[in-house]
């Protein structure tokens, strides 16, 4: 006896396995989980006779094993508004909280050169975060 897989619910067989397989191959390429990890396809056909055992109800099912995204930590400043006494959490990378970048500070208007020194104007800073 030869099946061939390809004709199985007129071609539907064969379209679910190309979804799934589709599915490994990009969590394979996926840089966010691990190349450690194995990855499956599975199909399973079940077979359910009648009684008479003339005929059979054949149930498919296609489903695929991924490799779950990595983990990843980041950094939270945490502590309460001193103006409004709310409780806050703000995210931050590699700056200080609280800490200006350049790219915050922007020059006067008529900023003063005195050859690469530029004279800033001040900044209206967000509410501090504190104890």
């Amino acid at each position: 006896m030869n099946v061939d897989l390809n004709s199985i619910g007129g071609g539907g067989l064969q379209a679910r396995f190309n979804r799934e397989f589709e599915k490994v191959v990009k969590n394979m390429r996926d840089p966010n989980t691990s190349y450690k990890d194995v990855r499956k396809v599975t199909i399973t056909l079940s077979f359910k006779q009648d009684e008479d055992r003339n005929t059979c109800t054949c149930t498919c099912d296609v489903q695929s094993k991924l490799a779950k995204a990595k983990t990843f930590e980041t950094n939270f400043g945490i502590g309460q508004d001193l103006n409004t006494k709310e409780y806050v959490a703000k995210e931050y990378g590699t700056q200080i909280p609280g800490q200006l970048a350049m790219e915050d500070v922007t020059p006067s208007a008529g900023a003063e050169t005195a050859g690469n020194v530029k004279t800033f104007s001040k900044q209206k800073l967000s509410p501090a975060i504190g104890g």
